[in-house]
């Protein structure tokens, strides 16, 4: 490398050295550490930025990649069998819609009761109830899920011996046919089939039995003459 490159490195370095120090004072963030971009390609990043914003945090990316590693390590959980993370979403979901459940359905009572609110407004307490009931349908869901998680479903006796007798049924067939084929080894093959020839007039068919008949005893007076 000679003297004009040394110098070029040296001064795209004092230039990058120059741009970092400005960033800095402007308040940004700046890390040479680029490990945490390859969690803008992870699954879950977008939703990891919402948490952030729902929760008040600073965008940044250590706080982008805290929550996405996270969620990831829940997820490993879930893969390795442990379903714990998702029954406590589950029962904190039903705790939270049966809460929500019990406020709209106490508002949609006030209205009901409030003459002022049902001449003003008289579709309110309706749909206040009918959100008190779609709330109270979504935990029966999010039950009925929690249920499923602790107790799988197992297959009914009726389909385990159904699939039995079939599986015993397939077994005798091919043992039957193993059977036959090795029996027939040895046998010769025919390749003969019988068949019973027919005419296709029954008249015609009487007519030369007939025929025949006469032709028959000809014959036999004919011989008996000569003889």
């Amino acid at each position: 490398m000679g003297l004009t490159d040394s110098l070029e490195k040296l001064m795209a370095e004092k230039q990058k050295r120059d741009s970092v120090s400005k960033l800095k004072n402007a308040g940004v963030n700046v890390s040479e550490d680029k490990s945490h971009l390859q969690h803008f390609a992870t699954p879950g990043f977008a939703q990891a930025q919402v948490m952030a914003k729902v929760g008040k945090s600073q965008l940044d990316a250590s706080t982008i990649k805290a929550i996405a590693d996270s969620v990831l390590e829940q997820a490993q959980k879930t893969k390795d069998g442990d379903f714990s993370s998702i029954e406590v979403i589950l029962h904190s979901q039903i705790a939270m819609l049966s809460t929500l459940s019990t406020h709209f359905m106490n508002k949609a009572i006030a209205g009901y009761d409030s003459g002022e609110v049902l001449t003003a407004l008289p579709h309110i307490p309706n749909e206040l109830a009918e959100l008190s009931l779609k709330c109270q349908a979504e935990m029966r869901k999010c039950i009925s899920l929690l249920h499923e998680l602790k107790n799988p479903k197992k297959p009914s006796q009726f389909i385990k011996t159904y699939v039995n007798q079939q599986l015993n049924q397939l077994q005798v067939e091919q043992e039957q046919l193993k059977q036959k084929l090795e029996g027939g080894n040895d046998a010769p093959v025919e390749f003969r089939s019988e068949r019973t020839s027919t005419t296709a007039d029954p008249e015609m068919e009487t007519l030369g039995t007939q025929h025949r008949g006469k032709n028959s005893r000809g014959k036999g007076k004919v011989k008996n003459e000569c003889s």
